[in-house]
């Protein structure tokens, strides 16, 4: 399923619902294609994938304890290291060119970000955006992740916050390679569940606002 916000920029946004994830980089690597290709500015993917251990590409980062059966361990060309997805978990791929948008990296990684944090305050979680160690982070609790990759002005991968996952695939690895970090939950902070489908279409549009400022409404 795929939305448009008008006055976008037509900033496409597709909401795939929960998808392997091989399946949902093979839609971000046709994604950036056809943006290195041809014109526009990209597409948004929000999701939720099965359970899944991801590296990245600092290695010294990708510090794998022991993973439970049957979850798969995958390299990945993104920054940073191991991280945990699960069902519970929205994960945004913004797959944009950048000099389209008129944006740097960290311009992008901290839009991405705040975008993130403005969905977690609507919900009464006061989240603050950090580069280092980079994430959104309730006090010392950290609750979303994010690791990107850039080739030619094309961003993949994005950002990962915990909603209602129950977090314990990331006993499983030293997350991100940060070793006691505690991570958390928007349910564990707020002490109820969430509407995750909300959730989704509300981050595609905080994600096209934060990319897109000028051109919205």
């Amino acid at each position: 399923m795929s939305a448009t916000i008008p006055g976008s920029r037509d900033l496409d946004l597709r909401f795939p619902g929960r998808l392997d994830f091989a399946e949902a980089m093979v839609l971000q690597q046709r994604a950036a294609e056809a943006l290195k290709a041809g014109g526009g500015v990209g597409t948004v993917f929000v999701l939720e994938h099965p359970p899944v251990i991801t590296l990245g590409a600092n290695k010294k980062l990708n510090q794998v304890l022991a993973a439970p059966p049957g979850v798969p361990v995958v390299q990945t060309d993104r920054g940073g290291g191991a991280t945990a997805h699960e069902p519970g978990q929205l994960v945004i791929y913004p797959v944009v060119h950048l000099r389209r948008l008129d944006l740097g990296v960290k311009a992008f990684v901290l839009r991405i970000l705040e975008a993130g944090a403005g969905l977690l305050a609507e919900m009464g979680v006061a989240a603050t955006p950090r580069l280092d160690p980079l994430g959104l982070w309730v006090d010392d609790r950290k609750i979303a992740s994010m690791g990107i990759h850039v080739s030619r002005f094309v961003t993949t991968h994005g950002l990962a916050i915990n909603l209602i996952n129950h977090l314990g695939l990331f006993s499983a690895m030293v997350p991100c390679g940060l070793p006691g970090v505690r991570m958390t939950s928007a349910a564990r902070e707020l002490g109820h569940t969430v509407d995750m489908d909300a959730a989704a279409r509300r981050m595609a549009e905080l994600t096209a606002q934060a990319l897109c400022p000028d051109s919205l409404p």
